[in-house]
């Protein structure tokens, strides 16, 4: 099981996005600390899970594969 240890909202600061469009501004999100990252690898630096690379909603997904030129089934 994994928890958030803290360390995203201290040391990891400057690595939070501030950006609305976070994915197609290549943020990451991770669902244990609920914090945007960007940062190139893929596992959050806190907790060490797999982030989120693209929205899990339909609609967001639409505009995600849209603006990336993928064909979208």
């Amino acid at each position: 099981m994994f928890f958030c240890k803290g360390l995203c909202k201290t040391k990891f600061h400057s690595l939070i996005g501030t950006s609305l469009l976070r994915y197609q501004n290549n943020q990451k999100r991770c669902g244990v600390c609920d914090v945007y990252f960007t940062m190139v690898g893929s596992n959050c630096p806190c907790c060490n899970t797999i982030l989120h690379v693209r929205s899990r909603h339909s609609k967001a997904k639409q505009k995600y594969y849209k603006n990336n030129g993928i064909k979208w089934i």
